[in-house]
């Protein structure tokens, strides 16, 4: 799976375990059978064409990486520091406003900029920014701004 694809993963676990108030395994377990079914649709796509190495690079291309189990834990370990970091962020407004979508995917890219340091400052928010057109926006580019003045506020406050 893309890094992409791995993020978006990882904020529909952080999103589950907040709304759903679901410990981390079950989140988890969630995305997995998420994953699966994914796999086995694609599975069905190709069925009657579908070669032993296809098979395998299937099952590759639908298997949890390291990289997801990262990002969530690492959310997880550093979470107090990580909200604290977004509220010093945040201009005329506060954590408790922010919706839980828009909290996930800042969880995900502050604990990306301050703890993992292995992607870019710029890479990290311009996936948060694709994050929150999958997830949040409705339309009006107020949440991709919003959030991306957040991050890119937090990026020059890292650096």
């Amino acid at each position: 799976m893309t890094r992409h694809v791995l993020r978006q993963f990882a904020v529909q676990t952080l999103y589950q375990m907040e709304v759903g108030q679901m410990s981390k395994e079950e989140a988890i377990e969630n995305v997995k059978v998420m994953v699966e079914g994914l796999k086995e649709e694609a599975m069905g796509l190709v069925a009657e064409e579908v070669t032993p190495h296809q098979i395998l690079e299937i099952e590759r291309q639908f298997t949890l990486e390291d990289f997801y189990f990262e990002l969530v834990d690492g959310v997880l370990t550093h979470q107090q520091a990580i909200d604290q970091l977004i509220e010093e962020n945040l201009k005329g407004w506060s954590f408790s406003r922010l919706n839980k979508v828009d909290r996930a995917i800042l969880r995900l890219a502050a604990y990306e900029m301050k703890f993992s340091q292995e992607t870019p400052h710029k890479i990290i928010i311009d996936e948060a920014v694709e994050l929150t057109k999958e997830f949040s926006d409705t339309g009006d580019g107020k949440a991709r701004s919003f959030n991306n003045k957040v991050l890119d506020q937090m990026s020059k406050r890292l650096a």
